[in-house]
């Protein structure tokens, strides 16, 4: 059952989910300025005046997504630096400390358009929350399935799109950024994933009649 809180994983079809995602994807990119573009963030080889090594990098399994980490020497366990890149839709981020994180734009390249994981086994989950005015779509997470197993799996370490529809954010392994600095490539990108989403998934009237009978509760 679903609280006033709680969030819950739906696999949806039909209209009314439909209607949903729609109706947050104009949300979430409502009023959404032009954005400066940017190439990827350089990282320097120096933090806090000693030497950093590269700790290898992890890419998504349709190569659209790459997290790579830095850290002193032999202390890979304990990364100083991390960065997240999206090569379609355009945007990486860099952790210089847990409390910075520098976040830019890049024009996508044509080749680009391979990395869009509509194209592969694509896996979709949507975090919801119940509230007094009916059910409201919080989050949208997208990654690269492996065959057809869509579960959510954190031990897989794999790495998913995720889209913070609350703050307005497109985030990759807890590195998030503002979806109005997208790129104008990358915010049409992004609002086709939003609005083609609810057709790969399966919200029936199961779960909306469930969340309707917690309400009255």
């Amino acid at each position: 059952m679903c609280g006033r809180d709680d969030t819950r994983k739906l696999k949806t079809h039909g209209l009314l989910a439909r209607a949903i995602l729609i109706g947050c994807a104009s949300v979430l990119l409502l009023g959404m300025e032009s954005a400066s573009l940017a190439h990827e963030l350089a990282v320097p080889s120096q933090c806090g005046g000693q030497d950093t090594i590269a700790c290898g990098e992890q890419v998504s399994l349709d190569n659209r997504l790459v997290m790579q980490q830095w850290a002193a020497p032999g202390d890979c366990q304990k990364p100083t630096r991390t960065r997240v890149t999206d090569r379609f839709l355009g945007f990486t981020c860099l952790e210089e400390t847990t409390e910075v994180t520098h976040c830019r734009s890049f024009l996508p390249d044509r080749d680009s358009r391979a990395f869009d994981t509509a194209e592969y086994n694509r896996c979709i989950d949507i975090g919801v929350t119940d509230s007094e005015d009916g059910v409201v779509v919080t989050r949208m997470r997208e990654w690269a399935g492996v065959k057809a197993n869509c579960e959510w799996d954190p031990s897989l370490q794999l790495l998913a799109l995720e889209v913070d529809f609350k703050f307005r954010q497109v985030c990759i392994a807890d590195l998030c950024m503002a979806a109005n600095r997208l790129s104008v490539v990358g915010r049409l990108r992004l609002r086709r994933a939003i609005s083609t989403a609810f057709p790969e998934l399966d919200l029936t009237a199961n779960v909306v009649n469930e969340l309707a009978e917690t309400r009255r509760r």
